[in-house]
């Protein structure tokens, strides 16, 4: 019983930590700093949310597809040690814009007492006005209202003194989808973070227009070492509807929205 409270804890907090940097993937590039954060949490549901349209944000209507979703992430320690870690998961959007997304989580394994990676399920209903996470050890899963779309604006600020050079690489098929190509160069000048010398922070981003979703990411900073994210796979056909419902013997358990995503006073209401 402990261990799957833990489990549920651990699923619990990677839905929020995803839902914090939700939309970022769903956007159009953005003009300046890839954000503040950076891809220092190894592959884990941070990365994942960044790089996959996250669980909250606009929706895309009309635009169905499924892809398997492959993570990479691997840093040098300052002793030498070479430490790689990958993840995957799997993603379905239908017509109607609902998404469903399923996980690995690599970091959380050691908080549930497990050699291998957790997995997680998420639905986005926007048509419903609920986000659900679901846990398959206890049949269960948790509803809560879904917060307002996210602007994007506070997850790309950047010290005054960051020097940032943004390029157009062009367009690509990537996965046979056609994928516009942006490198986001960030130096943070000697002194900035106490540096002796200057630091090169590289983010490559290629997002279809089409799906309007991020298909390939790529993150270089050598604090944190190197991520790489890829949709593959990639079906234009409409996913199956049961996909993006809870299971009928699932107990549904109603749960407050995280505060920061509910407006001042209170959270925002589910859609009528």
């Amino acid at each position: 019983m402990k261990q799957q409270w833990i489990h549920r804890m651990a699923i619990g907090a990677a839905a929020l930590l995803v839902c914090s940097l939700g939309a970022f993937a769903q956007a159009p590039p953005p003009p300046g700093d890839p954000g503040p954060h950076g891809p220092r949490h190894g592959g884990g549901p941070m990365e994942f949310g960044r790089f996959e349209m996250g669980l909250i944000g606009k929706t895309v209507a009309g635009a169905p597809y499924s892809a398997q979703i492959v993570t990479q992430h691997t840093q040098t320690l300052g002793d030498g040690t070479h430490v790689s870690v990958q993840s995957s998961g799997a993603v379905y959007r239908d017509s109607a814009g609902r998404v469903r997304r399923e996980m690995s989580l690599p970091g959380l394994g050691m908080l549930t007492g497990s050699d291998s990676a957790p997995r997680a399920v998420f639905i986005s209903d926007p048509v419903a006005g609920y986000h659900y996470v679901l846990h398959a050890d206890s049949q269960s899963a948790d509803r809560m209202p879904l917060p307002p779309a996210f602007n994007g604006k506070e997850h790309f600020r950047q010290r005054d003194n960051d020097q940032v050079v943004k390029e157009s690489l062009g367009t690509q098929m990537i996965e046979g989808v056609q994928a516009e190509g942006t490198r986001i160069t960030k130096t943070i000048p000697v002194g900035a973070i106490g540096n002796d010398k200057p630091i090169q922070i590289v983010t490559e981003r290629w997002y279809s227009p089409d799906l309007q979703v991020v298909v390939l990411f790529k993150h270089s900073d050598p604090r944190f070492g190197e991520s790489s994210m890829r949709l593959t796979n990639i079906s234009r056909t409409q996913p199956a509807a049961s996909l993006f419902a809870v299971p009928s013997n699932y107990t549904v358990n109603d749960m407050p929205p995280p505060p920061a995503f509910g407006r001042r006073g209170g959270a925002a209401p589910p859609k009528e």
